[in-house]
């Protein structure tokens, strides 16, 4: 009680001082009396109830488009209705009651963010749950429902840094307590999301083969986060039996799992008969949402122009050019996604959906500009922390219990560029090789935060709302084939650019992180190496001689799959190496990992991974990041699983996105079908 009265009076004489400020700004808003100006700063925190009341009980049950208009009449409509009753204080019209509504909640927000206070639990508590009490027709049931909370990027290493170093207090609260225990698991060769979560929400992520390759069968780049392309990959992998089956909910992903209702996730942007979820999440198009989101996305783009300029004051050993002042504006832009998924599952869980998978990415997203063990990095975890704290919170009025488990898809690995060490890109080092025979296209960045953005957007538009059509129109410019494309790779002008030179290349080059993909774009199927020596007699032996670069695979006509070193080449058909192992430092399951690449058929011609140091643990990367994923090397490869200690694990290694699948699934079936009892008894729990 004393915390909250405390609350109350910083929040009151905050609005004081906002309002005096106002009345010199507003030539319709005049405060004549120090008695008004107090009273209408209390009659505001009333007025913020009485409207949220109103809302719930009478306007929510209307159809959900009015939503939008309907909650900014009422908002600012009851600030000019009750104000005026205020002695000493005239509010000449609605529109300056709606002004004073979006300042002081914007304000409220800043201060409630600076001094940590409980803006969000009272709204989830007060706002949130009487809602879908009332619209959400929860399921009550005893079985157990299944809450995925992925942190994108995050691998096991610092996981447990995060909890040590007291970044992450709600997690480390369960760790303590006994109730959850970490499992780390290794990933496929490909170290990136569009693989590994086909793999832990499908089941199958065969034939994914990087974040982005060349489609040989009908000469086209892939690139996974364009929505066109992540649904016909999603279809590919679908058998209908995925993580999110009968009845889940996928949040913020690039796949849904087969998901009954799908947010924000790239697979099903283009689905129309995929639900979204109850209409009324449009609630949160109010003014008292829409003012401390915008408020939070202005204050995350000063957070990281801040830490940006302390980034190069404290001289980091590594820095990018990426991170310049634009990037910021991406950034925040991520950071509201995530706002907005927290919100959304909160309301899931009130609803008693059997299982959820959510994604949050901003950890990933900060790390490959910043670092990822920097300080800025370790403050994304410890706000995602509070996103997962407000979520525990709200689990307590949940009409099922949950299972919540936290994982990640991957982690990530630290590195100088590839040109910041050699002083080339490997664009450079292939054309160097090839002696201009051929025209070379290169794609080397991959631009992430971009597909946050977009799927945001996306979802928007495709609504079935009168909103979502004049946003459509708003941004038609940046609208190809009815999807938004923003960001360098999207841009429509770009985009035909980029095509016209990928129709004139015989050698087209990729990145992922420490991987580079090289793909010759005339050959129908996969070359060999005995033809690529006939054809480009240097580039093999360039690639394998660069100090840089720590392996090279190719495909021999003569002895099977080859991974080539400095000083030794392994044979993986037969699982054999002759002089000195090239995948020594790359860990015991390296040579299997590549086995299964080198099996797709859309694997590239050529594989090159950078070299790893062992005892430095970095490695470095053919894009502009610091901490980077994609490949072979370090901490990328080793992410974790979070999970109740009730639910049992066999102690056996888990390798490979696949067999975390089969591990999450098992937990879900046994639990959900009320088998658990009879799995524990043949299962060992992991310790």
């Amino acid at each position: 009680m004393r915390r909250q009265a405390i609350q109350s009076f910083v929040v009151t004489g905050v609005n004081i001082v906002v309002l005096l400020f106002l009345s010199l700004w507003l030539d319709n808003l005049q405060i004549q009396s120090a008695v008004g100006v107090v009273g209408i700063s209390i009659l505001y925190i009333f007025l913020q109830s009485a409207y949220w009341w109103l809302f719930i009980n009478f306007f929510s049950w209307l159809p959900v488009w009015l939503y939008p208009l309907l909650t900014f009449i009422l908002a600012g409509g009851l600030i000019f209705l009750f104000g005026n009753l205020v002695p000493g204080i005239l509010i000449a019209d609605f529109a300056t009651g709606l002004q004073i509504t979006m300042a002081l909640t914007s304000v409220n927000a800043f201060v409630g963010s600076l001094l940590s206070l409980d803006i969000d639990e009272k709204f989830d508590s007060n706002v949130t749950r009487k809602l879908v009490a009332r619209r959400g027709d929860p399921e009550v049931t005893s079985v157990p429902g299944f809450l995925f909370l992925e942190i994108d990027g995050l691998s096991e290493k610092i996981f447990r840094q995060a909890l040590s170093g007291g970044f992450m207090p709600t997690l480390y609260s369960w760790l303590k307590c006994g109730s959850h225990q970490i499992l780390g698991w290794e990933t496929d060769f490909t170290s990136q999301t569009c693989a590994m979560q086909t793999g832990i929400l499908f089941g199958n992520n065969d034939e994914v083969p990087a974040y982005r390759w060349w489609d040989r069968k009908n000469r086209r780049l892939i690139l996974s986060g364009d929505p066109r392309t992540s649904a016909e990959i999603e279809k590919k992998v679908s058998r209908g039996m995925g993580l999110l089956s009968d009845g889940g909910a996928s949040r913020g992903n690039m796949f849904s799992g087969d998901a009954t209702e799908s947010l924000f996730t790239f697979g099903t942007l283009l689905d129309p008969s995929r639900g979204t979820g109850p209409g009324f999440y449009l609630y949160l198009v109010s003014p008292f949402i829409i003012a401390r989101l915008i408020t939070r996305y202005f204050m995350e783009v000063v957070r990281e122009w801040w830490q940006a300029l302390m980034q190069r004051l404290r001289r980091d050993k590594y820095i990018v050019s990426a991170r310049g002042p634009i990037y910021a504006f991406f950034r925040a832009a991520v950071v509201l996604l995530q706002d907005l998924i927290t919100y959304v599952t909160i309301n899931d869980v009130l609803r008693g959906l059997p299982a959820v998978y959510a994604l949050y990415v901003s950890y990933d997203d900060v790390a490959h500009y910043a670092g990822m063990d920097s300080p800025d990095a370790f403050k994304v975890l410890r706000e995602i922390d509070r996103h997962f704290a407000r979520i525990e919170r709200a689990l307590q009025f949940a009409p099922r219990p949950y299972h919540v488990i936290v994982l990640s898809d991957h982690g990530q690995s630290t590195g100088p560029t590839f040109q910041a060490a050699y002083g080339i890109t490997l664009e450079q080092l292939v054309n160097a090789s090839i002696h201009g025979d051929s025209t070379v296209y290169a794609s080397l960045n991959t631009n992430e935060f971009w597909d946050a953005v977009n799927a945001f957007l996306n979802e928007s538009i495709h609504a079935n709302t009168r909103t979502a059509r004049v946003l459509n129109t708003m941004i038609r410019s940046k609208t190809a084939e009815g999807m938004v494309a923003f960001g360098p790779e999207r841009n429509k002008n770009r985009k035909l650019r980029e095509q016209k030179k990928i129709d004139a290349a015989q050698v087209v080059v990729l990145a992922s992180g420490c991987a580079g993909l090289i793909y010759f774009t005339d050959a129908s199927q996969r070359m060999s190496y005995e033809e690529i020596q006939i054809r480009y007699p240097d580039l093999i032996l360039n690639l394998i001689q660069h100090p840089g670069i720590g392996f090279v695979l190719v495909r021999s006509e003569e002895n099977g799959d080859l991974v080539l070193g400095k000083a030794g080449i392994y044979f993986l058909d037969s699982d054999t190496y002759e002089g000195e192992n090239p995948l020594k430092n790359y860990g015991p399951n390296a040579a299997a990992h590549l086995r299964r690449e080198s099996s797709f058929a859309s694997c590239p011609d050529i594989i090159v991974n950078t070299a790893y140091d062992p005892l430095t643990g970095e490695l470095c990367s053919f894009e502009n990041q610091v901490s980077h994923h994609g490949g072979l090397g370090g901490p990328q490869n080793f992410p974790f699983i979070f999970h109740p200690v009730s639910l049992p694990v066999n102690g056996q290694p888990l390798v490979g996105a696949v067999q975390v699948y089969q591990l999450l699934k098992g937990w879900r079936d046994a639990v959900q079908r009320q088998m658990l009892p009879e799995l524990s008894e043949s299962i060992v729990t992991h310790n």
